[in-house]
C-alpha cells in the first residue's frame, strides 16, 4: 500500500498499513498510527461508519495521534477490504471481525480504548459484551439502534451493481434536498458525498440490505466501563433519539451533544476523546454534561 497517511498524523507520528486476515476469510486493512514519543496512554481502536473513508476523520485523527497509538480499522464493506462479495455485511459479522481483532491484539489485562462513529459506534456497543479482553473505556459517536432504509433504497440496493453510477447524482440530490439540512450541517452532506464516491457498489448494496434487518440488542446495559456517547442534534441523517435511547441504557454514561458533524469530526472531538480517556469523570463542562442532567 503506497498511500501516504502522514496528513492524518500529528507531527512526528508514523504510520504502518497492514492487512489482517480473519477466520471468515476476510482481510481488513488497518492503519496503525504511532506517536514518536513513548506514551503510557492506551491505544485507541477506531472504527468508522458505513463506507466512511478516512478523509472524514482527518482533524480528529491528527489530534488523537498526539499521544495515542490509533488503530484505524476499515470494516469489511469498505472498498479496501479483501473479501468475496458474496459474504454478509451484517452488524453481527462486522462485530465478529472487531472482536476477533481485539481479542488477538490485546492480552487479558491490556489497556485499550474502543471508539466508533455511526455504524462503528453500533459495533462498539454490540462488541463489548462479546470481548474477552474488555476495553478500559468506550466512545460511541452518533450510534444507530437500527438502520431503517427507505423501501426504494432497498430496491436499488438489489441492483446496485448495474445502477449505482447513474443513480449516484440522484442520491446526492436526495440527501441534500430531503435528508440533510445544508444550512445547519453541511459537513454531513460532504461526508456522504465522499463516501458515495469511494464506495464499492456491490458491497454497499449488500450492506444496506443486511443492515436493514438490524435492531440493537441488550449489550448496551452490559457496558461496565466508562462510556461516552456523542450525538449531533442538528444532524437529520442520524436519529438522535436512537443515540439518546442507547445512552440511557449504558450505566454511568457521559452524554454530549456537539450539534453538528463539523464538530463531531473536528479537532475538538479529538480533544474531547483524549480528555475523556485521561479523566472520564471530568469532561470540561463547556463541552457537555452528564446524561442524567439532560431532560
Amino acid at each position: 500500500m503506497d498511500r501516504d497517511y502522514l496528513p492524518f498524523c500529528h507531527t512526528g507520528t508514523s504510520f504502518k498499513v497492514e492487512y489482517v486476515p480473519f477466520p471468515s476469510g476476510v482481510e481488513l486493512m488497518t492503519i496503525i498510527f504511532t506517536p514518536s514519543e513513548p506514551s503510557d496512554k492506551p491505544p485507541i481502536v477506531f472504527i468508522p461508519g458505513l463506507v466512511s473513508i478516512i478523509e472524514n476523520f482527518r482533524e480528529t485523527l491528527v489530534e488523537l495521534t498526539r499521544d495515542h497509538t490509533v488503530i484505524f480499522i476499515e470494516t469489511r464493506e469498505k472498498n479496501s477490504s479483501r473479501i468475496n462479495d458474496a459474504r454478509r455485511f451484517t452488524v453481527e459479522d462486522i462485530v465478529s471481525d472487531i472482536v476477533h481483532y481485539a481479542d488477538r491484539a490485546f492480552l487479558p489485562g491490556s489497556a485499550y480504548v474502543l471508539a466508533g462513529y455511526s455504524l462503528g459506534a453500533t459495533v462498539v456497543a454490540e462488541a463489548f459484551c462479546r470481548l474477552t479482553t474488555k476495553p478500559e473505556s468506550v466512545i460511541m459517536i452518533e450510534p444507530n439502534g437500527s438502520f431503517p432504509f427507505n423501501r426504494w433504497l432497498l430496491m436499488l440496493a438489489r441492483i446496485a451493481k448495474y445502477v449505482y453510477k447513474p443513480v449516484k447524482p440522484f442520491l446526492k440530490w436526495y440527501l441534500r434536498t430531503f435528508i440533510i439540512n445544508l444550512k445547519h450541517d453541511e459537513e454531513m452532506y460532504l461526508i456522504n458525498c465522499r463516501n458515495l464516491d469511494a464506495a464499492e457498489p456491490v458491497r454497499l448494496g449488500r450492506a444496506v440490505r443486511d443492515l436493514s434487518k438490524y435492531h440493537i440488542g441488550s449489550c448496551p446495559e452490559k457496558i461496565n466501563v466508562p462510556a461516552l456517547v456523542v450525538v449531533a442534534s442538528k444532524d437529520r441523517f442520524h436519529n438522535q433519539d436512537e443515540g439518546n435511547n442507547l445512552a440511557k441504557r449504558v450505566p454511568g454514561v457521559v452524554y454530549l451533544d456537539l450539534l453538528d458533524n463539523k464538530r463531531t469530526h473536528s479537532t475538538e472531538m479529538g480533544r474531547i476523546i483524549r480528555d475523556f480517556i485521561s479523566s472520564p469523570a471530568q469532561i470540561p463542562s463547556q463541552a457537555g454534561q452528564l446524561f442524567q442532567d439532560i431532560s
